[in-house]
């Protein structure tokens, strides 16, 4: 009975992880070996004519149909698995490669009964292979790349695998296949968008941006990253229902020539009353204020990170501040503040009395701007607070430290189960770090 439940959690644990070559080879290899069991493995079978003679080890009898636990499936502990069991450097390696790695798929496409999840990064034409229509139209969640995914697989697909809810694409092109495969997607709720593009040529996905616009009432989530202004923002007044934003513009950070506006003229357009959940990176201010203030104030977590500076942002810092303060319901905060507006998080801490978690960082190290803080905090800091974290550039003094330290000491009725500081302590003499 244990055997029974603990081999399906492993198998499950397993199938799901990122990134398995974590795990210690010889562990790997126990479990490719595994695998193997399941492959067509006799002498007048395909893959012994090729001189690849698997499994390894091999065992009498398996006591469990290890396959049906498999929930996720990662192209990354397929290749793993090719480049532990053909070792070889011998000219036929590559074609040995490619042998085992059609027939690792076909077993997954016909003995993987339960799987959810499924990475499409190869070339192989899966969906010609036998019991495809089956496995793919059972999948909730399904990543695929451009680089393999042709249009041909993109016109193929559709036709059994249309109940997709989450939906992750890895983009250099736009293309009609693809807006028509997000199309067809009849209960798509969430949507992650990687553009692999080097040249930044922008609102170059015209089609992608129409296919989200049409589809995008359905949505609950979307993610766009690293370069936002690739696609057109003509969607967001189709976002009544999403509960997840997440703008990472991580990549053109440094572009000056986005144009802004038109972000703002479909963000005045739209409205997101369900929304929850929103994290930004490389935005400007103004930007991250007007998708706030169109949340109908909601929003349980807010993480914004590295704000596009302008000659406005202090500015602009305070308007977001005073959004961020109507806010009533959010539970964790994520934000940067500029050294002119230390003063504004009041408004936040006295007005959000459900915040749990306050990560604060600043750009510019100005004493004793982490001293004013520390008051602020000691002083109207909400009693759900939990955890609390300064970012390298508050300068604190001993003093300031101190004080601190010594006014929570006495807060009893302050139910405080945890208190980070990650801080750097810069004094005139000796330098003190805290962590």
């Amino acid at each position: 009975m244990w055997c029974d439940v603990a081999v399906r959690i492993l198998w499950d644990s397993m199938s799901n992880e990122s990134n398995p070559t974590v795990r210690a080879e010889e562990s790997r290899e126990k479990l490719y070996n595994i695998v193997s069991h399941f492959l067509p493995n006799a002498p007048n079978e395909i893959l012994q004519k090729n001189n690849i003679i698997l499994p390894l080890k091999r065992f009498p009898r398996l006591t469990y149909n290890y396959m049906e636990y498999f929930t996720n499936i990662t192209s990354i502990w397929i290749d793993d698995m090719l480049n532990l069991l053909i070792d070889d450097d011998s000219i036929y390696s590559n074609c040995k490669r490619k042998l085992l790695e059609l027939e690792i798929y076909k077993l997954i496409l016909n003995k993987c009964n339960n799987v959810k999840d499924f990475n499409w990064i190869t070339d192989i034409q899966l969906y010609l292979c036998p019991k495809s229509d089956d496995f793919f139209s059972k999948l909730q969640s399904l990543e695929l790349n451009q680089e393999f995914v042709t249009s041909v697989i993109l016109l193929s697909l559709p036709v059994f695998c249309h109940s997709v809810k989450n939906l992750k694409l890895h983009l250099y092109q736009d293309c009609s296949d693809l807006s028509l495969f997000i199309m067809m997607q009849q209960n798509l709720q969430s949507l992650y968008l990687n553009f692999d593009n080097e040249d930044e040529h922008y609102e170059q996905y015209p089609l992608l941006s129409d296919a989200i616009m049409k589809k995008g009432f359905k949505l609950k989530e979307i993610t766009l990253t690293p370069l936002v202004a690739l696609i057109k923002p003509v969607f967001f007044p189709s976002l009544i229902n999403i509960q997840y934003l997440i703008l990472n513009n991580d990549n053109g950070e440094l572009d000056e020539h986005v144009n802004w506006k038109v972000w703002k003229y479909n963000l005045r357009l739209a409205s997101f009353p369900r929304l929850q959940y929103l994290e930004t990176s490389y935005l400007p201010s103004s930007i991250e204020t007007l998708i706030i203030k169109k949340s109908s104030m909601n929003l349980l977590e807010i993480n914004i990170r590295y704000p596009l500076e302008s000659q406005n942002y202090p500015i602009e810092n305070m308007q977001l501040i005073k959004a961020i303060s109507m806010c009533s319901n959010i539970t964790s905060l994520i934000m940067d503040v500029d050294s002119n507006n230390v003063r504004e998080i009041i408004n936040i801490l006295q007005n959000c009395s459900k915040l749990e978690k306050l990560y604060f960082t600043t750009k510019i190290k100005i004493t004793p701007n982490g001293d004013e803080l520390l008051n602020i905090m000691s002083d109207v800091s909400p009693a759900a607070l939990r955890e609390f974290s300064f970012g390298e550039n508050w300068n604190l003094s001993l003093n300031g430290l101190k004080s601190f330290f010594e006014t929570w000491k006495n807060k009893i009725c302050f139910k405080l189960n945890l208190l980070i500081i990650m801080i750097n302590l810069f004094i005139l003499g000796p330098r003190i770090m805290i962590n």
